[in-house]
């Protein structure tokens, strides 16, 4: 009996873009997933490749700007959210399918605002799934499911690799977009050590022994005032409101996500370095596309001697 591979497309916002190319980097290797457990724009990214509306979705998404990226939704200050995402949702009903009639098995993760359990979805529309993995507390609507209202899967399970070993997947090759968080880095005390100008350099400048100390001396005192310059301008700036959320959200995904693998963990874990991007940063598909492609072919002996032994 053949090994089942389990693909795990974790929250991100807009680094899912890497999503989208981790997927193209399997087709280039021939590897199909025979499982997709998703998280947040994992699950939208999972969902609409399992339906067949990844052209579009990825059409649909480059079309968004940071300033606009919001127009696609209906501000609407209701069921603890302040967007309402469903007019975005529903552009792509045509291609919704129910979970169970997938001919790939698909799970998202989400969480219960009444009794904070991690809830995975593994029946239904694939659409409503994917809107109630990614209903971003506070900013989107909670999304109603039978008695139980549900948030963004990235509160309990940034990366669900335990979904996807629930759903069969004997190999996991998870997709983590938070690994290396967004931190303010102005705020990391500079190096406290100054390196001295190497002999070659100061001997160019003036051959004499007397010359060579002065400019040692000279380029010392410069470097140690520079750093000092850099050291009070970190002292003295304070982190900006989105900038903190930000960069809170990416530590505690970092964490969470940490502690999930030591019981759950990945046979593969593709850490895309995605720190410079911000949620909304839409219009830098090529960019992350690239970087999820070359995070999976970076893997891909790897990939191919589990699926072979």
């Amino acid at each position: 009996m053949s090994k089942k591979f389990g693909l795990v497309l974790g929250s991100g916002a807009a680094r899912g873009w890497a999503h989208v190319g981790v997927l193209k980097g399997l087709e280039e290797i021939g590897v199909k997933p025979d499982i997709i457990a998703g998280c947040s724009v994992g699950a939208l990214v999972g969902g609409a490749y399992l339906v067949g509306a990844l052209d579009e979705f990825e059409a649909w998404g480059r079309e968004l700007s940071p300033l606009s990226a919001m127009g696609a939704f209906n501000f609407w200050v209701n069921r603890g959210g302040l967007v309402d995402a469903r007019p975005a949702f529903e552009a792509f009903a045509a291609f919704d399918k129910k979970i169970e009639e997938l001919p790939i098995r698909f799970g998202a993760v989400a969480a219960d605002l009444g009794t904070g359990e991690e809830v995975w979805i593994t029946q239904g529309s694939v659409i409503e799934a994917a809107r109630a993995s990614s209903a971003i507390p506070v900013l989107f609507h909670a999304v109603q499911r039978g008695p139980r209202w549900l948030v963004d899967g990235a509160v309990a399970n940034p990366a669900p690799v335990s979904l996807a070993r629930f759903l069969g997947a004997d190999i996991v090759v998870s997709v983590d977009l938070n690994a290396n968080p967004r931190v303010l880095s102005r705020f990391n005390p500079p190096p406290a050590s100054v390196p001295a100008l190497a002999p070659a350099q100061t001997l160019a400048a003036d051959p004499t022994f007397s010359g060579a100390v002065s400019h040692v001396i000279e380029d010392t005192r410069s470097r140690i005032e520079r750093q000092m310059a850099i050291a009070k301008s970190r002292a003295q700036a304070k982190p900006q409101l989105f900038e903190t959320a930000y960069a809170a959200i990416d530590i505690f995904q970092m964490h969470l996500t940490r502690l999930r693998a030591e019981t759950a963990p990945p046979d593969i874990h593709l850490t895309p370095d995605m720190r410079d991007a911000l949620p909304n940063a839409f219009d830098r598909a090529d960019e992350f596309v690239e970087k999820g492609r070359a995070a999976l072919l970076g893997k891909r002996e790897e990939i191919a001697a589990l699926l072979r032994d």
